[in-house]
């Protein structure tokens, strides 16, 4: 019995060991690939912004600040990296890059590779908006030529025998010319953005089997609802299937692909087209005016005004002015969606206070709310919001 609870022990502290070492290992591999560096490099320079920001605050702050952040920052890394890597890598992989990474070349492409991606930079910013820009021209050509009676004709009978459905009415439709033959164009055309708009296309089962219609699996965009009926298609019955455009949820210029799948095998494919109005930012402040309360430390405690997206659109916070250099400012920069809430925080320096002799304490921001969301292609500044300590 002593002997097997023995055996066990050395088994179970062989095993922490081995998993120890490869932690070990990984970390090395961290150091000799750049990444602990790198991490180092943002946490500075995320201290140096904000002392920039808010020269307030003392160094000896400063320098303690980047101690407690970059320790707390290294060890939240290594226990998001750690297991990652441990699952997509053996040992002996984990092995081989440490030894890759210590050989000459290894080392050249930690050395070269900052240096590439800041030349790099530009250039790909630029291409970025060249592809933005291909695709704007690409959409806005789509489905701009009419078509002939004839194309309509060769249009239905392929549509036919393609899908076993006749189509029964191109008055809603047109043909999708800059797709392959057989696709159909569903364009809302330009909106007021206030009542819905129901486009129809009516279908006569002409297979020698009943169709079931099923809506598309990839669409989470719920500017479109499909209507295609609850029921299987019988042989020879009629069926307006409907797509509609939600008024208010549609915004801007828009050209999107999408298909209709059916029992029988077939994808209807189709693209979608709407002109709408631009939607305005609705949102709420649950106090656009905080009172300012004396200073019995360095920092004053945080000053929070809580802003909440109240309408059908994201926004993000693109930028705050403040006009006094008084206070330390953080926000969330990333996209505030439908219902929910963000805070604006900010804290008052008592040595900046001082130093600048200010007396009055009215502090004023000018927020900007921008549509969209955050690094999105195409955003819409639509509102500037201010708020006050006093």
């Amino acid at each position: 019995m002593k002997k097997t609870i023995f055996i066990i022990l050395i088994t179970f502290f062989s095993i922490q060991i081995n998993a120890q070492t490869v932690d070990g290992k990984i970390e090395k591999l961290l150091e000799l690939d750049g990444t602990i560096s790198n991490i180092k490099k943002i946490i500075t320079q995320t201290i140096e912004y904000q002392k920039q920001s808010n020269s307030g605050i003392s160094d000896n702050y400063w320098k303690a600040l980047e101690k407690i952040v970059s320790k707390k920052s290294l060890e939240e890394l290594k226990q998001i990296v750690i297991p990652i890597y441990s699952k997509n890598y053996t040992e002996n992989e984990i092995n081989n890059l440490i030894t890759f990474y210590n050989s000459e070349t290894g080392k050249l492409i930690i050395e070269k590779q900052p240096i590439i991606i800041t030349e790099l930079n530009l250039p790909l910013i630029q291409w970025s908006q060249n592809l933005g820009s291909y695709v704007i021209e690409e959409i806005e050509n789509k489905g701009k030529n009419e078509s002939s009676s004839e194309e309509e004709e060769k249009f239905k009978t392929e549509f036919k025998a393609k899908y076993g459905l006749q189509i029964l009415n191109l008055t809603d439709l047109k043909i999708d010319k800059e797709n392959n033959i057989g696709d159909l164009l569903i364009d809302f055309g330009k909106t007021d953005g206030k009542e819905d708009i129901t486009k129809i296309i009516r279908v006569k089962n002409n297979s020698n089997k009943e169709i079931e219609f099923k809506e598309p699996e990839f669409l989470s965009n719920e500017v479109i609802k499909f209507d295609l009926g609850n029921k299987p298609l019988q042989i020879g019955e009629i069926r307006d299937l409907k797509i509609t455009l939600i008024a208010e949820l549609a915004e801007s210029e828009s050209y999107s692909l999408s298909s209709i799948n059916s029992s029988n095998g077939n994808k209807i494919r189709f693209g979608i087209k709407y002109d709408a109005p631009a939607k305005e930012i609705s949102y709420e402040i649950l106090n656009r005016t905080l009172k300012f309360k004396k200073l019995k430390q360095e920092l004053s405690k945080p000053y929070i005004f809580v802003l909440k997206n109240t309408g059908k659109k994201d926004f993000h916070i693109s930028s705050i002015e403040i006009d006094k250099e008084i206070a330390y400012l953080s926000y969330n920069k990333e996209t505030i969606k439908q219902n929910e809430k963000s805070e604006i925080r900010v804290i008052f320096s008592n040595e900046l206070m001082k130093k600048e002799k200010i007396k009055d304490l009215k502090l004023k921001l000018e927020v900007d709310l921008t549509k969209g969301e955050k690094r999105g292609f195409s955003n819409f500044a639509n509102e500037t919001i201010e708020l006050t300590i006093e």
